[in-house]
This record gives C-alpha cells, structure tokens and sequence, in this order.
C-alpha cells in the first residue's frame, strides 16, 4: 500500500474499523471495554482505606469489544472473519488525553496503537524501506507518536494512525530506551541506556545536549530505562542499574534518589517504569518484585500493590507504566501478554 508522499509504505494491521466501515458509519460497541467489577478489587485491603482499584485488562483488539457494520459482517461471510490482533511481549506504555493508548511490543517488534472512543487497534511493524527491530520507549505529542528503538538506534515518529513521518538521532544514540516530552521547552528528553545519559533532542530531531554520566553519584547513570516528565518542571528517572529512581530538574541536576538495592519495602530490584500522577505521587514499577511501589514527593514510601502471578493484579515481569489525565494507571504486564488498567482512588501523604 503506498501512502500519498509515495516513499513509504506501512506494514498494518487493523481490527475493529475496515474501508467499509468507514463508508457504511461505524457499528455500536459490543459494550464497555471495562465492565464493572462486583466486589471491588482494592488495595489495600479492608479495613484500610481503598487507594488503588482494579479496573480491567486488555490482552487485544477482542478487548475492545468494537462492534461490526452490516458491510464488515457480510466481508466475515466472503473472507472469513480477520483475526484478532494481542500482544506479545507489552514494553513500554503512553497515553494521550485518555483515549489514544501506544504500546511497543518487543515480542513481535512492533508498535499497537488502540483508540478506545473509537475502538480501533493498529498495529504498525514496518515502513517501506525499513522495519522496527526493538521498539522500546514511547510517548505522545498531540496526536504525534514518538518511538525509540534500541536495536536502530534512532527515534521513529508516527501519526495517531500508525503511519511512519520521519526518524531521527542514529548518528547520536547508542541504545535508547525511555523517551518524554517536555512541552514548555518543546523538547524529548532520550534516555541512552548505552550511553548511560539523556539525550535531548529539539521536537524537529536536533540534538541539543547530554544530561549525566556513568556512575553511582546524584545526577549519574547505570543502564538508565524508563523516564516521565512531571508537568514542566522535573524528571523521574529509572536508574535500574543503581537500583534506583531519580528526580531532576529539567537541565539534570539530581533532586533526590529513591530507594537502594534491597528486599525491603521501598527498595529495588529492578525498577523500570516511572510515572507521575496529578498530585504529584511517585509510581515504580519492580520487574522483579512484580508490583507497584508508590511514594509521596517527597520519597516516602505510601503503599504497593501487585504481586507475582496470572490474576487481576498480579504481574510477571510488568515493565512500563503510564498514568493518564484521569489518574488511571495502565501498567504493560509483558509475561502476562496484557495491559492491566488500575484507579487512583487517593492516595494520601
């Protein structure tokens, strides 16, 4: 399929809306893509008072519940019906006002692209000329997505429908990883795994500086992953080979360093994704304790949830976590081939 600009050609796979539907209307959903859950499932559990709420999961675009037009359900009868589009190995997680969800996915190396008003699930591998080997960070400007790749060593930029406009950095990254956004300066903060700093880039792609070193110190690096901005003003970053997260101001000076090696509450094994959520409450996901942890702005530790297994609220090796402008968590449950979706009720603190 060639797009108009008649370079580049995308490798799609769609579910929920076809060419049919688009010309016959779009069908009615099936139903919520959450449906209510009775009794509640919170943490912590009574007699404390609730902070966390479960709210569903997504393993696909079946989860999306999208209904059918009378001209898709006639296509089902000459083709058979398309199969279902899941996950395989969920890494990274970003979500732009609540209804655009980008998910990379390292086990078919690619990038889904879910719209839950619509209810709509692409899935983008490829351009032409080229493909995602190991699509890792992510996140949102307007409806412009911004992936890095580790393997290519460059970041990839799509539009809210999965179609390739441009890439960047390959003469400047080494292995990057997570990737936010700034808005007030208009610049993406890279984090460079293999370089053991943050690569800051101007929105067009121009690399304007490097934030931090290798080492142990405040304000320094060992194999850095995931990163988020709160608001304008400071960075949380997974520091996951000092068993740490850290908060910086913008320009990388260290603010404060969470946590430490360890197997007690509050201590790392191998933190990976950050998130921030409205009150400015500290969120981490330990892929290898598989939970939550959550701390006050200060670094206190409030409460966890989460624990090892295959149920509601249970992870095998979570990795990325996105908290999205109505504080719902959406957490890329990678082991489990899932996205589990949580509530903040309140967390005080």
């Amino acid at each position: 399929m060639c797009w108009p600009n008649g370079r580049w050609r995308l490798h799609l796979a769609i579910a929920g809306l076809t060419v049919g539907a688009t010309l016959t209307g779009c069908a009615a959903p099936v139903g919520p893509v959450f449906e209510p859950v009775d009794p509640p499932l919170v943490w912590p559990a009574a007699p404390e008072t609730p902070r966390i709420q479960w709210v569903g999961a997504i393993s696909g675009s079946t989860d999306l519940k999208a209904g059918k037009t009378a001209t898709e359900a006639f296509k089902d009868v000459l083709r058979g019906p398309r199969g279902p589009i899941e996950f395989s190995s969920p890494r990274a997680l970003a979500t732009s006002d609540g209804s655009l969800i980008a998910v990379t996915d390292g086990g078919t190396a690619c990038v889904h692209i879910l719209d839950l008003q619509q209810r709509t699930h692409v899935m983008a591998s490829g351009w032409e000329g080229g493909e995602f080997r190991t699509p890792t960070g992510a996140c949102w400007i307007g409806s412009r997505l911004f992936v890095t790749d580790a393997a290519r060593h460059e970041v990839i930029e799509l539009d809210a429908n999965g179609r390739f406009q441009r890439r960047f950095g390959e003469a400047d990254l080494v292995r990057p990883v997570g990737i936010a956004y700034v808005p007030a300066r208009g610049q993406l903060y890279v984090v460079d795994g293999g370089a053991h700093s943050i690569a800051v880039f101007e929105r067009q792609g121009t690399l304007i500086r490097r934030l931090g070193r290798p080492g142990a110190a405040p304000g320094e690096f060992n194999y850095p992953t995931y990163i988020c901005a709160d608001g304008n003003e400071k960075l949380l970053l997974a520091d996951s080979g000092n068993f740490r997260v850290q908060v910086l101001d913008l320009d990388g000076n260290p603010i404060r360093c969470i946590g430490h090696k360890g197997n007690g509450a509050g201590d790392f094994a191998l933190p990976k994704g950050v998130a921030f959520d409205s009150a400015g409450h500290i969120f981490v996901v330990d892929a290898q304790f598989e939970n939550v942890q959550i701390f006050n702005s200060e670094g206190r530790l409030l409460m966890a949830f989460g624990q090892e297994g295959g149920g509601r609220g249970e992870f095998a090796l979570p990795a990325g976590v996105s908290i999205d402008h109505n504080d719902r968590i959406w957490v890329a449950d990678s082991a489990n081939r899932r996205i589990q979706v949580f509530n903040v009720l309140r967390v005080s603190g």
